[in-house]
């Protein structure tokens, strides 16, 4: 069976990046909850996809305001960015956490590996956006980690070879070609539902054509909807954590 990962934890039934969405993933099933991770403007990481508070109706920059002053916000009920030390206390080692890196500076990067010695029984994906960033992480030890690359075929091979694991490809860039060049290499690839010349949004998941991007490699699935993708796919397998 393949990785469900809950796209921003279960966000087609909850408020993304919150408490009750990275709850309603691991109750539907999801292998891993992925959550964007940002530092505020004294060093603690957050949870939010965008760069400010937009979420809340607030414009106000996330990497310069304080914890203390983000938490003041709210939206759909919930912290309008919760820190990171709330998803570690909400969710459990036997679920991974796969992180978007939203601020890849060389501190950002060094800040957040120290959390594989924080939460050592967790598993921890590192989502990188640049090939400079894989080498920066790669650097500080073994860590995990999955390409969110810009998607052009030219990167494939060299993220793998400057120490990515796992390679993130959009639903729209997948040709039978290049899935037959990467698989036959050995490589693990995962995939984003939706987005980019599919007409769904970002994360959103065809249960029609899933079984088509099984069987061509994909192993793990980028979903809004875990629930819906683990119907598709079948019960969880335990253990699937490393």
């Amino acid at each position: 069976m393949p990785a469900i990962i809950a796209h921003r934890g279960y966000s087609a039934a909850y408020r993304e990046n919150s408490p009750a969405a990275w709850h309603g993933a691991i109750e539907a099933g999801a292998d891993i909850v992925e959550i964007d991770v940002r530092r505020s403007a004294d060093g603690i990481f957050v949870c939010c996809h965008d760069p400010d508070l937009r979420i809340a109706g607030h414009s106000g920059l996330i990497k310069q305001m304080t914890l203390a002053e983000i938490s003041r916000f709210s939206a759909g009920g919930h912290p309008a960015a919760p820190s990171l030390g709330e998803a570690f206390s909400v969710i459990p080692p036997a679920t991974a956490i796969l992180f978007d890196v939203k601020d890849e500076s060389h501190i950002a990067l060094l800040e957040l590996h120290k959390h594989r010695h924080l939460f050592p029984k967790h598993r921890l994906i590192f989502g990188l956006h640049s090939l400079e960033s894989v080498r920066t992480l790669r650097a500080l030890g073994d860590a995990e980690i999955l390409g969110l690359l810009n998607g052009q075929e030219a990167e494939d091979e060299v993220f793998f070879n400057v120490g990515g694991n796992i390679l993130r490809l959009w639903e729209s860039m997948i040709t039978g070609t290049r899935m037959n060049t990467l698989r036959d290499r050995g490589y693990e690839l995962w995939m984003t539902a939706g987005g980019w010349g599919t007409g769904r949004e970002v994360g959103e998941f065809d249960a029609g054509n899933a079984r088509h991007y099984l069987d061509a490699g994909i192993s793990g699935f980028l979903v809004n909807d875990p629930k819906g993708a683990r119907a598709a796919f079948g019960p969880r397998v335990p253990g699937y954590t490393k």
